[in-house]
């Protein structure tokens, strides 16, 4: 996800379909049916469910980590201006004007209180004191005790100075009783995601718009916070895979380039645990126009002069690419080649799969089964906001029966058709504004009411039951916890410690992922 809507991808998406007649049946690369006629797949066993992510950030809701300074936005200078570095990336405040940064910022108070640690190395002079610290207990050489309540505040590390041959560096802010614990990964987060067999990494790896090309580049697991653009480590994400005991999902960024796809793969197979599966997807939706890698990869099939539709090809081309380098360093008995596209159009699917036989180098074809889409469009804000929440998910409820379970049905029985699993990368519900509608106040708040309502649990329910009876097998929900807003209301949990009696899409996760 990542976006505000798929319905502007879905319409630049559909125009193209319309004025397009090459790479029909019989275009060049197109092979013979593989296995079967429109059978539908066949899952791996009962439905399994996973989740998705979000990005780590200074405000997400997904306290991962027991160093609350994972997730620190970028140092700032105090009033503006220039903050210089040095070459490993440590601020050097100027005398007078001290750095900032953030952590656990907008949370409403769900985040844990009590007495935290931080500590750090070099020669300078930090100070933790503001916003939801309520006192400073003890303060000694590199290193801060502090008690927290809770607020929307959050906690701000001021540097006020710091030795250039000696920087202020490797800070950690230790939650509650973890100073200095063995695992990296917070209970409770890991508790809370029990019940997924299958976790994405998309936000964590920042992949949409990602500017990563070079394994040199990538992000480390010293790096002081996770909270970049480069996002999270391989390490850690195969760490927390072999710690909760999931498979893990990755996405490779779109302009990686084959040594960094190698590099992958080889640290993958080197610390993925020998009874864990790993998922490989190249990039994220390669269709979808409000992201930078769909634009790049249609330059791409203009270079290679593939023909139209551009991006499409280029993408299968570049996954095969792809797969290959991972069937050679990882292998192919725990590996899952996912090749991903939109779920309302099952010709471009067919186009992605055919095309020079890209299905040969998949397992499973993988969508999106989003439903409420088009309640925020602009041309639907008017007549969506004439209806009550009971009104407005009478209305999910016959999509989800309906168009919502029909472009489902065609989807597996083209994945059927190729001998490949269906899969969802993301789905649930889909109810934002985008385009100018999510400005308007009152359409969010019904949004928001709606995503509250215990009828979602019904809901994603049959929505699930539809998936499942086509032969869909694994759904992986988009997302874990985010806070609702104007840009939608993704997360299953508004908050990382909600209580599940009250997280109803949160509930229907926990009872499919227990088989219920």
């Amino acid at each position: 996800m990542s976006a505000p809507s798929r319905l502007v991808g879905l319409l630049v998406l559909a125009a193209g379909v319309a004025g397009c007649s090459a790479g029909g049946p019989g275009a060049p690369g197109d092979p013979s049916p593989a296995k079967g006629s429109g059978a539908r797949p066949k899952a791996a066993g009962p439905l399994r469910v996973g989740l998705n992510l979000a990005a780590v950030q200074d405000w997400s809701r997904e306290w991962a980590f027991v160093d609350a300074f994972k997730g620190a936005r970028a140092w700032s200078a105090e009033g503006g201006g220039d903050l210089a570095f040095d070459k490993t990336g440590n601020p050097l405040p100027k005398p007078g004007k001290p750095a900032w940064t953030l952590v656990l910022r907008e949370l409403e108070g769900h985040y844990p209180a009590g007495r935290y640690v931080a500590t750090w190395k070099g020669t300078g002079e930090v100070d933790v004191s503001r916003y939801d610290v309520t006192q400073v207990v003890a303060k000694a050489k590199n290193r801060t005790v502090f008690d927290v309540k809770p607020g929307q505040e959050g906690l701000q590390i001021d540097l006020l100075a710091s030795k250039a041959a000696d920087p202020v560096r490797d800070f950690r802010v230790w939650m509650p009783g973890f100073e200095n614990a063995k695992s990296p990964f917070h209970p409770l987060f890991l508790e809370r995601l029990k019940p997924a067999k299958v976790v994405r990494f998309m936000d964590w790896q920042r992949t949409n718009n990602s500017t990563l090309s070079k394994w040199a580049d990538r992000p480390k697991p010293d790096d002081a916070t996770y909270a970049t653009e480069r996002g999270v480590p391989v390490e850690v994400m195969v760490a927390l895979a072999n710690t909760a005991k999931v498979d893990p999902w990755f996405c490779v960024p779109h302009l990686a380039d084959d040594d960094f796809v190698r590099q992958f793969a080889k640290l993958v197979k080197a610390k993925l645990d020998p009874d864990r599966t790993a998922y490989v997807e190249y990039s994220n939706e390669v269709w979808n126009w409000m992201f930078d890698q769909t634009k790049w990869a249609q330059e791409q099939g203009k270079a290679r002069k593939l023909g139209e539709p551009e991006q499409t090809r280029f993408y299968a081309e570049r996954s095969v690419e792809v797969m290959k380098i991972w069937e050679e360093e990882f292998g192919r008995e725990r590996l899952v080649r996912v090749l991903a596209s939109q779920n309302d159009v099952p010709w471009l699917s067919e186009q992605m799969l055919t095309w020079k036989k890209a299905h040969e180098h998949a397992d499973a074809l993988s969508v999106a089964p989003y439903f409420g889409n088009e309640t925020g469009d602009p041309k639907a804000a008017a007549a969506t906001l004439k209806l009550t929440p009971a009104q407005l998910l009478d209305g999910l409820e016959k999509e989800i029966d309906g168009p919502n379970r029909d472009a489902v049905r065609q989807q597996a029985e083209l994945a059927g058709k190729f001998g490949l699993r269906l899969i969802a990368y993301e789905g649930g519900q889909h109810l934002v504004g985008h385009s100018g509608a999510e400005n308007n106040e009152e359409l969010a708040k019904l949004f928001q009411t709606a995503n509250r309502d215990p009828r979602m649990y019904g809901l994603y329910r049959k929505h699930l039951k539809h998936w499942a009876d086509a032969g869909g097998d694994l759904y992986v929900f988009y997302n874990y916890a985010m806070a609702p807003s104007k840009w939608g209301s993704w997360g299953l949990l508004e908050y990382q410690d909600q209580p599940t009696a009250r997280a109803h899409k949160y509930r229907a996760f926990v009872d499919a992922g227990a088989g219920r």
